[in-house]
C-alpha cells in the first residue's frame, strides 16, 4: 500500500489546504458480521426490514414468500378528497408452494412448523434470504428463498425460489402478480375532525394509496412462463407496467404450466412429480417501469425482464453485489463496540435502499419502505437524511436538493396563495411539490413555515460541500433566492423596538401553534436571508437589498436571567429546552458555552418528561454536547437517541420509543449526522470541512474511521482515536 499524508486537524482547519498526494490503490471494503442482520427464530412480533434501490422499495414477510407491499420513487395516488399517496405497487412478489396437500402461504406461523427458521439481511451485498424446513404434519420441505432489487438497474427486482421436499409426489410453485384491495378511504383533503386512531402502533390514517391493473396477461413457454400487468394509480394519469420472466432448474421434468389472468390478477403455476431429496429452483425476473421514465413502460419492462433472465441469476446477482460494493466503499468501521457498528451499517444501507443518484427525488420520512406519512416529502428529507449523504454520495445528496428545485414553481404557487412573495415550500410535499398536508393537520401546512428556510439551508449546504459554482447558479440559488424572498414578506417590522418579527406559527415542537418568534424557525430564516446574501455576492447578482436588513433585526427570544434560549416568545417554563439545542447544531448559533449547556440540560429534562419523543431532535443534540465537552451530556444523549427506538432483528427504527411507525429514516439520517459530525467534531463551513471542536467517541469505542468521505472533489479518510482526528488525503 502506499502512504498517506496524514495531517493531523487543528481548530480551524481546512480540508481544502490539503496538500496533494499519489493516489492510493483501492483496497478491498471491509466485509464481517457488522453487514449481517438476522432473526433466528419465527415471532409474533415480526418487525419487517425492506430492500431497494432508491426507485424501487419491497418490505419483507416472515415467511419469505408472502406478497408484501412495494413502492417506487415519484408514484402517487391523487384520489379525489384524499390527500396524495404513495402508491402501493401490485404485489410481484409473492411465490407459494403446494406440498401436495397444503400450500405453503397458508402455514401457521410457529417455530414447530418453520424449524430451523433463519432470515438474513446482507447488507454488504444487498440481499435478503429465508430459510426454513416447513413442516406440514410431518411432511417436511426445505425452503429456501432470496430477493433483491437491482442496485445498477433502477427497473429489476430477482427473486430465487429453492424447494427441497424430503418426500416423492406431485407439487406446485405459484408465482402471481396482483392488484391490492382499494382501502377503505377518508377523505383527509376535506373533514378537518378526523380523529387519528392508533391501530397496532400506526396511526389509522396512513393506508397504501391505491393502483387499479388496467391491462395483464399470463404465457406459458417450454421451460419458462411470462405475466405482465399495467396498472394506474387512483385519480392519477401515470402508469406503471410489471412484467416478469419466470424460469427453473432442468430437473424440473416436464412441468405442467398453467396461466391464468382473473381481473387485476395474474399468476403462473408450475406442476412437476418432484423426487425426495432433489433441489429444484425457480427464479423470478421483475422489470418495474413507470411512463415517467418510458413512453412505453410494458415494452421496457419485458426488456428489462427478458434481458435479466437470458443472463441468468448469477449475472444479475454478481451486478448487484459490484454495485453495492461500490457504495460501501465509503464505510464507517468503529472498534469496541459490534452493536453499535451494526447500527450504523444499517443505517447507512437503509438509506441508501430509499436514495439514488439521478432520481432527483427526496426521501420520505419512512422511504421507499412503506406508506407512512402518505410518502410525503417533510424538511426530514433536507435537515435530516440529506447531510450524511452529502459527505458520504453527494452525487445521492444532489437527487435531494434537485427534488426541491424541480418544486419551486410550486412553492412559488404556494407563497402566492398565501399572500406571501418568493417560494414557500409545502410542509407535506406530494411527488409534484404541492401542499399535501392532511386538512385535520392544515395549520402546519400555513405556519410551520421553517420548512422553507430548511430547503434553502440544505441547498447552499451542497454548494459548500462541491464548490459547483454553476449548480449554484441554475439550481440552488434560484431555490435561495426566492425563499428569502419568501421571508421578507413573512416577517413583520415592530418600530417600537427596530425589530423583525414571524408571527403566528406553528413551532418545530408541533404541539406549538399560533406563537410568535418561535426561536428556530426565526434563526432558519436568518440564515436563509444571509445565505441569499452570500450567494448573490458569490455569482455576482443583485441581492434585494432587505435580505441583509430583515436579517439583522430578527428577533431571537432569549432569556437573560436563566441565560438560555426560549422555545418562542413569552414561553412558560415548561417548554425550556424543547427544540433549542437545534440553535446550535444544525444552524451554527454562535453564543457561549455556557448557555449552550443550558440549553442542553433544558432540552435533556424535557426529553427525560416526554419520552423522548420522536426520533428527530434528540439525534442531534448529542454533537452540541461534543461541541462544548460535555461528556455527561453527552453519554446521556447517546444513550436516549437512538437505543430506545430499535425494532426486531433488523435493525429498523420507529418513530417514537412507544410506536411501531417503522423504518423511520429521519432517526436514521439523525443518527448517522451524530457519527460523522459528533465523534469526529467536523463542520462544513465555507472555509471548507473544519474541525469545530475535539472529536469525542461513545463510552467503549476506541476508535473510528470514515473512509472515502467526499468533499470539494477529493476523497479523504478521517480516523478518530486517542482524542485527535487525522486525515488520509487520497
Amino acid at each position: 500500500m502506499l502512504n498517506k499524508k496524514l495531517i493531523p486537524f487543528s481548530a480551524v482547519l481546512c480540508l481544502a489546504l490539503a496538500g496533494a498526494v499519489t493516489a492510493r490503490p483501492s483496497e478491498p471494503a471491509h466485509v464481517n458480521r457488522s453487514f449481517i442482520l438476522s432473526a433466528d427464530k419465527v415471532s409474533a412480533k415480526y418487525t419487517a426490514t425492506y430492500v431497494g434501490n432508491g426507485n424501487i422499495g419491497v418490505s419483507s414477510s416472515q415467511l419469505g414468500t408472502l406478497p408484501t407491499r412495494s413502492y417506487a420513487a415519484w408514484i402517487y395516488e391523487h384520489h379525489p378528497g384524499d390527500v396524495a399517496r404513495n402508491a402501493s405497487l401490485p404485489g410481484w412478489d409473492a411465490v407459494n408452494f403446494f406440498n401436495g396437500k397444503n400450500w405453503l402461504n397458508d402455514a401457521r406461523i410457529s417455530g414447530n412448523v418453520l424449524r430451523g427458521y433463519r432470515q438474513t439481511l446482507d447488507m454488504y451485498n444487498g440481499i435478503l434470504e429465508t430459510r426454513y424446513n416447513w413442516n406440514d404434519r410431518g411432511r417436511m420441505t426445505e425452503i429456501e428463498s432470496g430477493i433483491f432489487v437491482s442496485r445498477p438497474n433502477p427497473n429489476l427486482a430477482v427473486t430465487r425460489f429453492e424447494v427441497t421436499p424430503r418426500y416423492s409426489g406431485k407439487v406446485k410453485v405459484d408465482f402471481s402478480i396482483h392488484e391490492w384491495p382499494e382501502p377503505k378511504r377518508m377523505e383527509l383533503a376535506k373533514i378537518a375532525d378526523i380523529k387519528v386512531k392508533m391501530v397496532n402502533g400506526l396511526p389509522d390514517v396512513w393506508y397504501p394509496g391505491h393502483m387499479k391493473v388496467e391491462q395483464h396477461s399470463a404465457v406459458s413457454r417450454q421451460q419458462s412462463a411470462e405475466e405482465s400487468l399495467v396498472a394506474v394509480p387512483d385519480g392519477d394519469t401515470s402508469r406503471v407496467a410489471i412484467a416478469a420472466d419466470i424460469s427453473w432448474s432442468e430437473n424440473v421434468g416436464s412441468p405442467v404450466i398453467k396461466t391464468d389472468t382473473p381481473d387485476g390478477h395474474t399468476s403462473v403455476t408450475v406442476t412437476f412429480d418432484a423426487k425426495a431429496g432433489e433441489h429444484y429452483t425457480f427464479y423470478k425476473y421483475v422489470g418495474i417501469v413507470s411512463s415517467r421514465e418510458s413512453g412505453n413502460p410494458l415494452s421496457q419492462a419485458g426488456q428489462v425482464a427478458s434481458a435479466a433472465a437470458s443472463e441468468g441469476y448469477e449475472k444479475a446477482l454478481m451486478d448487484n453485489e459490484d454495485a453495492w460494493h461500490k457504495l460501501w466503499e465509503t464505510d464507517i468501521i468503529l472498534k469496541g463496540d459490534p452493536q453499535l457498528q451494526k447500527v450504523i451499517h444499517s443505517s447507512i444501507f437503509y438509506l441508501l435502499c430509499s436514495s439514488r443518484a439521478g432520481s432527483d427525488f427526496g426521501i420520505p420520512p419512512m422511504g421507499l419502505s412503506s406508506d407512512g406519512y402518505y410518502g410525503h416529502i417533510f424538511w426530514d428529507s433536507d435537515t435530516w437524511m440529506f447531510p450524511p449523504l452529502l459527505l458520504m454520495h453527494p452525487d445521492i445528496a444532489r437527487s435531494l436538493v434537485m427534488f426541491r428545485h424541480h418544486a419551486l414553481p410550486a412553492a412559488e404557487a404556494n407563497a402566492k396563495l398565501n399572500g406571501y412573495k418568493g417560494a414557500m415550500y409545502p410542509w407535506e410535499s406530494d411527488e409534484n411539490g404541492n401542499e399535501a398536508c392532511p386538512k385535520f393537520a392544515y395549520q402546519n401546512a400555513l405556519y410551520e413555515n421553517h420548512v422553507t428556510g430548511d430547503v434553502a439551508f440544505a441547498q447552499w449546504q451542497y454548494f459548500l460541500a462541491t464548490e459547483d459554482t454553476a449548480w449554484l447558479r441554475s439550481y440552488g440559488y434560484p431555490v435561495i433566492k426566492e425563499t428569502a424572498d419568501f421571508w421578507v414578506s413573512r416577517s413583520t417590522y415592530d418600530p417600537a423596538d427596530g425589530k423583525y418579527n414571524i408571527n403566528h406559527v406553528v413551532s418545530v415542537d408541533e404541539g406549538l401553534v399560533g406563537v410568535n418568534n418561535d426561536a428556530y424557525t426565526n434563526l432558519v430564516a436568518i440564515r436563509n436571508l444571509q445565505i441569499a446574501d452570500k450567494a448573490a455576492s458569490l455569482l455576482r447578482e443583485q441581492p434585494n437589498p432587505k435580505w441583509r436588513n430583515v436579517a439583522d433585526k430578527i428577533y431571537i427570544p432569549y432569556d437573560s436571567t436563566r441565560h438560555c434560549y426560549l422555545t418562542y416568545e413569552n414561553a412558560p417554563p415548561q417548554s425550556l429546552g424543547a427544540v433549542v439545542p437545534l440553535l446550535y447544531y444544525p444552524l451554527e448559533l454562535k453564543v457561549a458555552n455556557g448557555v449552550k449547556a443550558n440549553d442542553l440540560e433544558n432540552a435533556l429534562s424535557f426529553a427525560r418528561k416526554t419520552g423522548g419523543g420522536v426520533m428527530m431532535g434528540i439525534t442531534l443534540y448529542q454533537n452540541v454536547a461534543a461541541e462544548i465537552q460535555n461528556r455527561k451530556l453527552f453519554d446521556d444523549f447517546f444513550r436516549m437517541s437512538f437505543k430506545p427506538y430499535i425494532r426486531g432483528s433488523f435493525n429498523v427504527f420507529s418513530e417514537t420509543p412507544q410506536n411501531m411507525s417503522t423504518n423511520f429514516l429521519t432517526g436514521a439520517g439523525g443518527f448517522m449526522q451524530q457519527v460523522l459530525f459528533g465523534y469526529t467534531g467536523l463542520r462544513i463551513t465555507e472555509k471548507g470541512l473544519v474541525q469545530g471542536y475535539k472529536p469525542m467517541l461513545p463510552p467503549g469505542v476506541s476508535e473510528v474511521t470514515i473512509r472515502n468521505i467526499h468533499f470539494r472533489g477529493k476523497l479523504y479518510d478521517v480516523t478518530v482515536k486517542n482524542g485527535k482526528t487525522t486525515l488520509a488525503v487520497q
